[in-house]
């Protein structure tokens, strides 16, 4: 049974929600990472994301002069790393090693992959589109990467004020 109530009350039950790390890397060479937590894909026939990235962010800026990013599927172990990204600004600073996180060269894009995550998705723009007050980013996955170690959990939001939590794969199961 339902019982209407308001807007704010109700999304404090949408958790857990998923979260990302998107990688981008400047065309001078500069790599960066943000953790990203309104992330879904778009389609699956060509699989594509969907990004809410902030207009201020770094990311966003480096996503629309490549034209290219990675979104990595953090693992449960990698809350500390996966916060910092998500609560330090990468204008000024070079947040990936910052984070302590370890990274590898994709095969279709120049951005990073996170080494250490449950998977990774070398994705393309398509475009950016704004139906409210955050950019979309729209990528397609032009390569994607996973993990030797198949039985990690991914790294989960699951509650207001970054609650990081792992939760098992669906391949666990």
């Amino acid at each position: 049974m339902q019982k209407q109530t308001d807007i704010e009350s109700a999304l404090l039950r949408k958790y857990p929600e998923p979260v990302a790390l998107v990688t981008t890397r400047s065309s001078a060479g500069r790599p960066n990472v943000m953790a990203v937590g309104w992330i879904t894909f778009a389609s699956d026939d060509p699989v594509m994301f969907v990004l809410g990235i902030d207009d201020e962010a770094y990311t966003y800026e480096l996503i629309q002069e490549t034209r290219e990013f990675v979104v990595a599927f953090p693992h449960a172990g990698m809350a500390r790393e996966t916060l910092y990204a998500g609560t330090h600004h990468g204008h000024k600073i070079e947040k990936l090693s910052l984070a302590g996180l370890t990274t590898q060269d994709g095969v279709k894009v120049r951005a990073p992959l996170i080494a250490d995550a449950v998977v990774n998705f070398e994705c393309e723009l398509v475009e950016i589109t704004r139906p409210g007050n955050c950019p979309l980013i729209v990528g397609k996955v032009v390569a994607a990467h996973e993990n030797t170690m198949p039985n990690l959990k991914r790294l989960l939001n699951t509650a207001k004020g970054y609650k990081l939590g792992g939760v098992s794969s669906n391949s666990e199961s």
